[in-house]
């Protein structure tokens, strides 16, 4: 089980370690906290602990070995909220309070989201503390932009839950994609028929960004590039917007050398309108759309991708999921592709296949697209190891 010890210091943004604790446990996560002894002055300590089910420690008296047993005990070590103090001391090696003794008596990098007024953080004594603590290769999550406590508008405000969970799954994690560049392709295409309408499909993207975020999680450098979405979008993860699958086709084609792993999940249109009509359709008794063929992406890039890793999705009918599939990998030189029977589309759970090169299928079912999506990284990660997949 995961042991996550949390530091929390005098910041108001202290309510929403609650929120987080809380989010922490149900993914089964064992949370221990230490206080700052002025963070009393916000929030008592009866509140973590019934949270946490575990003591919470703020000073020595209580076990005077704690600023080493829990140091020990954690697999994560997140501080958050941080204020500009503790965040200054742990730079400068003071430990004069049991967090910061404790900072000193752990061993990995630490995980540190401050918050504050927008005038402290962007202080210069405080930014060359950030700095000195990054090059020490500590994690720093940077506050957010938005109205403050103090009214002001500005960067203070203490990263948000998702952002703060994405770290902690990112630090749990080995680097073995470290140096690697990973493009992917999520969403869905609209061909627009005029100004208003447009054929498109149901994709949410969730697939492709549960896919962004794990590969960063394993240390890869990621860009998405993403049509239309319904999924909430992967934390510090670069997101490129596009509409129609001509737009599509010319972004991945601008990226594609920077790429090592090419992933296309993206539900693209195989047709568009021949034309497309200014302004607004006005109905008619009926009305005779005549179709033309968008670009095969997945078939240009196999014919070009060189010592690229390519990946594909295809979303077929059951009947016909592996035949067609097999022929998709083959037609579209790919290394690896997923195929997915249509009922996974725009939901939460994944089921299907992973087929590859050298004629290996594996079939794969999960209730959790990101739970998918890391044991496809995975295969990745394995193929790239051994020089195949």
């Amino acid at each position: 089980m995961t042991r996550v010890l949390l530091g929390v210091s005098s910041s108001i943004a202290i309510y929403k370690a609650c929120d987080l604790v809380r989010t922490l446990k149900k993914k089964g996560y064992q949370v221990k906290v230490i206080m700052t002894p002025f963070s009393e002055k916000f929030l008592s300590k009866m509140t973590f602990e019934a949270l946490t089910g575990y003591r919470v420690y703020s000073q020595w008296e209580e076990d005077p070995l704690a600023h080493i047993n829990l140091a020990r005990w954690c697999d994560v070590f997140l501080i958050a909220p941080c204020s500009v103090n503790t965040l200054s001391k742990i730079a400068l090696g003071i430990g004069d309070n049991l967090l910061t003794t404790t900072v000193l008596a752990y061993e990995k990098n630490l995980l540190i989201a401050p918050a504050g007024n927008v005038s402290m953080w962007t202080n210069p004594i405080i930014k060359e503390h950030v700095e000195k603590l990054k090059s020490l290769g500590h994690i720093i999550i940077e506050p957010e932009e938005g109205k403050l406590v103090c009214e002001e508008e500005g960067q203070g405000k203490l990263a948000s839950e998702e952002r703060l969970l994405d770290w902690i799954e990112y630090s749990l994690r080995p680097k073995p994609l470290a140096g690697k560049r990973v493009l992917i392709t999520c969403g869905a295409t609209r061909e627009y028929i005029d100004g208003v309408r447009f054929l498109s499909n149901s994709s949410s993207g969730r697939m492709g960004f549960a896919l962004a975020r794990v590969f960063r999680w394993y240390g890869a450098q990621v860009k998405v590039v993403a049509g239309f979405t319904t999924a909430q979008e992967p934390p510090e993860t670069h997101v490129q917007r596009v509409v129609s699958a001509q737009d599509m086709y010319q972004k991945v084609m601008e990226l594609k050398d920077w790429a090592d792993i090419i992933v296309m999940n993206a539900a693209v249109s195989d047709y568009m309108p021949e034309r497309k009509e200014t302004g607004k359709i006005k109905k008619t008794q009926s009305l005779t759309l005549r179709l033309v063929s968008t670009p095969d992406i997945l078939l240009h890039l196999g014919e070009r991708k060189g010592d690229k890793l390519l990946i594909g999705f295809a979303l077929e009918e059951r009947e016909n999921l592996l035949e067609n599939s097999r022929q998709k990998l083959r037609r579209k030189n790919l290394d690896m592709l997923i195929a997915n029977p249509l009922e996974v589309m725009d939901r939460d759970f994944h089921e299907g296949y992973i087929l590859y090169a050298d004629g290996r299928e594996e079939k794969i079912e999960f209730g959790d697209k990101v739970i998918s999506a890391e044991l496809i990284v995975k295969k990745v990660i394995n193929g790239l190891l051994s020089k195949s997949l």
